[in-house]
C-alpha cells in the first residue's frame, strides 16, 4: 500500500533514471556528479569537500504544501478481488515427516501448512510460497516455526511426533480507502546557472512524457505538472536553485488476504461406522496462515520495487544509491 513518502521515493527513482539513463554507476546526462535525494539538502552538501561548490549538483524531492483537494473515489468503498491463486505445490507423508514437492513446470504457489498434536495442544506452522523459493527453503521456513522442528532437504519433521500437511490456494481483496492528490517539489541545486538550465530542460522534457509512474507496491500513480520557478535568493553565494512542482494522484488501499480452508474437523458416517477427522479442541490458529500471507506480501512488495527500479535503493540520508553499495 503506497503512502506519500513511498510515492515521493518512487518519484526520486524516476528522476534518477532520467539523469542517469545508463545506470547510477555511469556518467550523468551532464557528465557531472548529480546526487538525487528524497529529502532536503544536508549541511554537508554545502560545506563539505564534496559539495555544490565543487562541481556536484543535487536534485531533491520533497513534499510541498497545498490546499486540500477532493479527489473522486468509488462510493461505498467496495471490495474487489485482486488475485486468486491456485496451489501448485504439493505435500506427501513420509514416515513421521512431511515432504514438499514443487511442480515440474510452471511457478510454485500455495500456502503450505504442517501440524501435529502434542497432548491437547495443536502445534502448527504455515508458509506462503513465492517464486524465489525451493522445496528446501520452504521446509526450512516451516521447521523454524515448530518447536524442535528439523529440516532435512525438502522434508520437515519433529522428533517423536507424526506430522500432517496440506497445501491450499489463497486470494487477495482490496478496496480504496482514500484517493489522494499530493504535491511534490523537485528542486535542482547547483553552483552553475548554465548547468541548472541544462539539467532543468532535460528533466522537464523527460517528465513531460510521463503521465504515470510505478509506485513501490507495483501499482501506478498519475503524474501532473503544476509549475516551475527559479529561486535565486542565494545567488550571492553562487547557489542556484530551480523548483518543479508536480501533483501525484494515487490510492491508499486496504488489503485483505484469505486462504482456502487448510484444516478441517468433523465426522463422517458410513452405515454403523462413524469416524472423526481433524481436531476440534483446540481449533487451528488461522492467524498462522494470515501471517504467512502477510510475509509473502511484504516479499512481493519488495520485489515489485526492484522490478520497477532495479539496482536502486536509498541510504540513511535519503540519497538514491546503487543497491550493491
Amino acid at each position: 500500500m503506497a503512502d506519500a513518502s513511498q510515492v515521493g521515493l518512487a518519484l526520486a527513482y524516476v528522476c534518477a533514471e532520467i539523469l542517469y539513463p545508463e545506470g547510477l554507476e555511469k556518467p550523468s546526462v551532464t557528465g557531472r556528479q548529480t546526487i538525487v535525494r528524497r529529502g532536503w539538502l544536508l549541511p554537508s552538501d554545502i560545506f563539505a569537500a564534496q559539495n555544490i561548490r565543487n562541481n556536484t549538483d543535487f536534485l531533491t524531492v520533497t513534499l510541498a504544501p497545498q490546499k486540500g483537494i477532493v479527489v473522486p473515489e468509488p462510493l461505498g468503498r467496495p471490495w474487489q478481488v485482486q488475485a486468486r491463486v491456485l496451489p501448485t505445490v504439493s505435500v506427501k507423508q513420509s514416515a513421521q515427516a512431511v515432504c514438499i514437492a514443487f511442480p515440474s513446470e510452471g511457478g510454485p504457489s500455495g500456502v503450505v501448512g504442517v501440524w501435529y498434536e502434542a497432548g491437547k495442544t495443536q502445534i502448527s506452522a504455515a508458509y506462503a510460497v513465492t517464486e524465489q523459493d525451493t522445496p528446501e527453503t520452504v521446509a526450512l521456513a516451516l521447521a523454524g516455526q515448530l518447536p524442535k522442528g528439523l529440516a532435512d532437504g525438502n522434508s520437515v519433521q519433529v522428533p517423536g511426533y507424526n506430522l500432517a500437511g496440506n497445501v491450499v490456494g489463497y486470494g487477495q481483496s482490496v478496496r480504496v480507502n482514500r484517493r489522494q492528490n499530493q504535491r511534490y517539489r523537485v528542486s535542482l541545486w547547483t553552483a552553475d546557472s548554465g548547468v541548472r538550465d541544462t539539467l532543468g530542460q532535460f528533466l522537464d522534457t523527460e517528465l513531460a512524457e510521463k503521465s504515470w509512474i510505478s509506485t513501490l507496491d507495483g501499482r501506478q500513480a498519475q503524474l501532473r505538472f503544476v509549475s516551475v520557478e527559479d529561486i535565486d535568493t542565494m545567488q550571492n553565494q553562487a547557489l542556484y536553485r530551480r523548483d518543479y512542482l508536480y501533483e501525484l494522484v494515487f490510492d491508499t488501499l486496504q488489503v485483505q488476504w484469505s486462504s482456502d480452508m487448510m484444516f478441517g474437523a468433523g465426522t463422517v458416517s458410513a452405515g454403523d461406522q462413524v469416524s472423526s477427522f481433524g481436531a476440534i479442541e483446540p481449533a487451528f490458529d488461522n492467524s498462522v496462515v494470515l501471517h504467512a500471507l502477510e510475509a509473502m506480501q511484504a516479499a512481493q512488495t519488495s520485489q515489485a520495487a526492484q522490478n520497477s527500479y532495479p539496482g536502486m535503493m536509498v541510504n540513511q540520508f535519503g540519497t538514491v544509491v546503487c543497491q550493491s553499495h
